[in-house]
């Protein structure tokens, strides 16, 4: 891929071999499927109209923008709908419109870190979704310590993939919705 300006050019036709297959690596359920059927308004459609009730709303605090394009793009196409804000300030501004059913923040932010991000959403907003903490740090007190502030669940980003916090999603909203926000 060529960057112009900082921006990246050219597409993801089914044209380039390399794109193919890290397509059929993000989406294994699509190996044979012509790449133009993939986002087609009817296949989007028909996922989300798989689901009874209206799509689960993930907020997602992330500021590097090709990870949260990278999870964007596996929950989307798992049916999620998705709302990305780069800083704790932008997610909150996001939390006083329609609020999400999950948060998913990130640690190292740019006006803040996760930690004041969550102890300000406990402050503000003390009836919030749950929060599942994705981090690249794994120190166990880091991991503690985003338990006490109420975190339900504290992941490395390296050690999962957008596939499977795709599948825990529904756990976690449930879990919130119960009323289990900040127990283990």
């Amino acid at each position: 891929m060529i960057t112009q300006g900082g921006m990246a050019t050219g597409s993801l036709g089914s044209d380039r071999p390399d794109a193919h297959l890290a397509s059929l690596l993000w989406f294994p359920d699509l190996a044979g499927v012509p790449a133009a059927g993939w986002t087609s308004r009817a296949s989007l459609a028909h996922r989300l109209q798989a689901r009874q009730s209206p799509p689960i709303h993930v907020l997602m605090i992330e500021d590097d923008a090709s990870i949260a394009d990278m999870y964007s793009l596996q929950f989307e196409h798992d049916g999620y709908r998705v709302t990305v804000a780069t800083t704790g300030e932008v997610g909150f501004s996001s939390l006083s419109g329609e609020a999400p059913d999950l948060i998913l923040l990130d640690l190292l932010l740019p006006d803040r870190s996760g930690f004041e991000v969550l102890a300000a959403l406990n402050e503000r907003f003390p009836s919030h979704p749950p929060v599942v903490i994705l981090s690249n740090y794994g120190e166990p007190s880091m991991i503690d310590r985003g338990r006490e502030l109420g975190a339900i669940e504290y992941l490395v980003k390296s050690r999962v993939t957008p596939a499977d916090i795709a599948r825990q999603i529904p756990v976690w909203v449930e879990h919130g919705r119960g009323g289990g926000q900040g127990e283990s």
